[in-house]
């Protein structure tokens, strides 16, 4: 019986697991993989403290960190989870553990678009990830779908390996931060097309051309999709309230409505995506737990 059970190994997940260390809590923190969706990102430069730094050094820094913590790490994928009584059941492939209370911090996978030829290109062509593939398209012709943050961070990336960028923007204007969008507007290797939605993605072999809403046809050989995230709470639909969104609803200490089940990072809605958020959520969270576990006893 361990006094929690973190669940995912991004920052969130990461900094909640420190903070329980700090505090001497039993628990362990359970994910397949650790260093979180940050490690795809080129280049990080709003982490306080550090004016620029490579997203994989960063996620590797915060993985040594909770090493250097002893804190008992299992790899694993977690399949389900059970409330019994006033504890809770972490089912994953190789095996079960239970808990007094939970840190919910598996974050989002990548939204799809949904259109014809997604999905059949997935591998050739199609890519949700231009740090793991943008290298493919060296000199080649690319467009980015999506124009907050991630979006415009690709297209940066993209612009020093490709030939030509089309960054397509279903917006009127670009909304992502100006300091990044400002790096593209005077790119002559990046063209922005506003108000522009992908209807389908074309090709023989693999990625040929997609076909705009307005039924433009543009030849590309790669499609980086980035237009956001679906947070990550199917082993937990039946237990805790999700908003309209799927997201996770919480408390002023990250607690949802079932008591010792706590969430964290992007599989809660927060209107901004940040670094700093996932590791203040993941604070709050953690400290959340040793209160309500202290006021338990």
């Amino acid at each position: 019986m361990y006094d929690l059970i973190i669940v995912g190994g991004g920052l969130a997940g990461i900094t909640a697991a420190i903070y329980a260390a700090r505090k001497d809590m039993n628990f362990i923190i359970i994910s397949p993989e650790f260093g979180g969706e940050i490690a795809n990102t080129p280049t990080v430069e709003n982490w306080p403290g550090i004016k620029s730094i490579n997203g994989i050094e960063l996620a590797e820094n915060y993985v040594e960190h909770m090493k250097s913590l002893n804190v008992k790490i299992v790899e694993n994928f977690v399949t389900e989870v059970k409330k019994q009584d006033d504890n809770f059941i972490v089912n994953t492939y190789e095996g079960t553990y239970e808990s007094k209370t939970i840190i919910w911090a598996t974050g989002s996978r990548y939204r799809e678009l949904k259109v014809p030829g997604e999905e059949q290109f997935k591998g050739r062509g199609v890519t949700y990830c231009s740090t793991c593939d943008g290298p493919l398209y060296k000199n080649k012709m690319v467009a980015v779908v999506g124009a907050g943050n991630n979006g415009l961070t690709s297209a940066i990336y993209m612009a020093n390996i490709a030939k030509k960028v089309y960054l397509l923007n279903k917006n009127p204007q670009l909304k992502g931060d100006p300091i990044l969008a400002e790096k593209l507007l005077n790119n002559p290797k990046v063209e922005i097309m506003n108000n522009t939605r992908v209807k389908e993605i074309k090709g023989d072999k693999k990625v040929t051309s997609l076909i705009t809403m307005d039924d433009k046809e543009i030849v590309v050989d790669g499609v980086i999709i980035n237009v956001g995230y679906v947070p990550i709470t199917d082993p937990i639909k039946d237990i805790v309230e999700l908003d309209s969104s799927g997201y996770v609803a919480v408390d002023n200490k990250n607690m949802t409505k079932v008591p010792g089940f706590f969430a964290t990072g992007d599989v809660v809605n927060n209107p901004y995506k940040q670094l700093v958020i996932s590791a203040s959520d993941g604070c709050k969270a953690a400290l959340g737990v040793f209160d309500y576990l202290s006021m338990k006893k």
